[in-house]
């Protein structure tokens, strides 16, 4: 909820993961790599599971949509809920350490979208990227004055979510 991502995106691409560290038992939310590894997330726990990998999602498209983490991903599937059909292929680095290293499976893409964070790090890449070719396009113009592309979809609810919260008799 925090993260404007529906249940039923998160359902589809999410699992609920409980593991012990430390002597206590964690409840966190797992994103599924392609080497059978999990991103880890929950409120207050940011890790992963080894192996660390990349998720790719193969849809035989020409386009590729490339994202840092699966939080953005999930704000991207969100966003574009109405589409039944996937109509691009979907890279999420998981970090930015394998960037380089997916260079050739991007480039296998007629177009390559990028929505990497505004920081100084994913904006290097994002920069990099564009000097390699033609092919890639920075799609975070979309999302300029926020970090990610998950803080824009928050930015855009609060508005709405604040009002809903108004005390008082609704008229």
């Amino acid at each position: 909820e925090k993260r404007q991502i529906p249940l039923a995106i998160a359902e589809k691409f999410c699992k609920e993961i409980d593991f012990l560290l430390y002597g206590k038992i964690r409840t966190v939310i797992g994103f599924q790599n392609n080497a059978g590894g999990y991103e880890l997330r929950s409120a207050d726990f940011k890790g992963s599971s080894s192996p660390k990998e990349v998720t790719f999602f193969d849809y035989n498209k020409e386009q590729l949509n490339v994202f840092e983490g699966f939080f953005n991903f999930l704000t991207h599937q969100a966003m574009n809920k109405e589409n039944i059909l996937p109509l691009t292929n979907f890279l999420i680095l998981n970090s930015l350490s394998f960037f380089q290293k997916e260079r050739d499976r991007m480039e296998q893409h007629g177009q390559i979208h990028l929505f990497l964070d505004r920081d100084s790090a994913g904006i290097k890449f994002t920069q990099q990227a564009l000097q390699w070719s033609k092919k890639y396009i920075d799609q975070s113009h979309d999302y300029k004055k926020y970090k990610d592309l998950n803080e824009y979809l928050i930015k855009q609810q609060e508005p709405r979510h604040k009002q809903s919260q108004r005390w008082g008799r609704h008229f």
